[in-house]
């Protein structure tokens, strides 16, 4: 058998299906985090205040929340946002000043400096802990097929 089918054989016998997995938490990060880029770049950064929260989700563990919060934009009109994300806690506490980027056009598409990055850095770290993953198992089945006599 040559090399270049033994190589393809040994990607076929598992590390593919790994490595997409991977590639599709590693994605989502960090297509979230490339979107929110791309927002923040034609965004108005402007200070805002935690208001108060919104109940988000139930379960038997409690209630998430999401913040609301108002801000100013530049031309001197009162806004609000309410967070994409709910958390337990809330992740602000009322009264608390925080920066929001808000589209010139339509200030209620907004976000919060920093919101969501937990959530963008934990699946795109899982995605490469798991793609690395695959790719040791590549390796081994690669080494395995070369070591095994034809």
């Amino acid at each position: 058998m040559n090399a270049t089918k033994k190589i393809f054989q040994s990607f076929l016998r598992g590390p593919i299906y790994i490595i997409l997995f991977g590639l599709i938490f590693f994605g989502i990060g960090a297509g979230l985090t490339f979107q929110q880029y791309i927002f923040r770049q034609g965004a108005v950064e402007v200070p805002g205040v935690v208001t108060g929260h919104t109940m988000g989700s139930c379960d038997d563990d409690g209630c998430s929340y999401r913040s609301v919060v108002s801000f100013e934009t530049r031309d001197g009109k009162s806004a609000s946002y309410t967070t994409s994300f709910s958390s337990s806690p809330p992740a602000y506490d009322v009264g608390e000043e925080v920066i929001v980027f808000y589209a010139r056009e339509n200030p209620s598409d907004a976000v919060l400096k920093g919101e969501g990055k937990v959530f963008r850095i934990i699946f795109t770290s899982i995605g490469g802990a798991i793609i690395l993953f695959g790719m040791f198992f590549f390796a081994s089945n690669v080494r395995g097929s070369f070591l095994k006599e034809d």
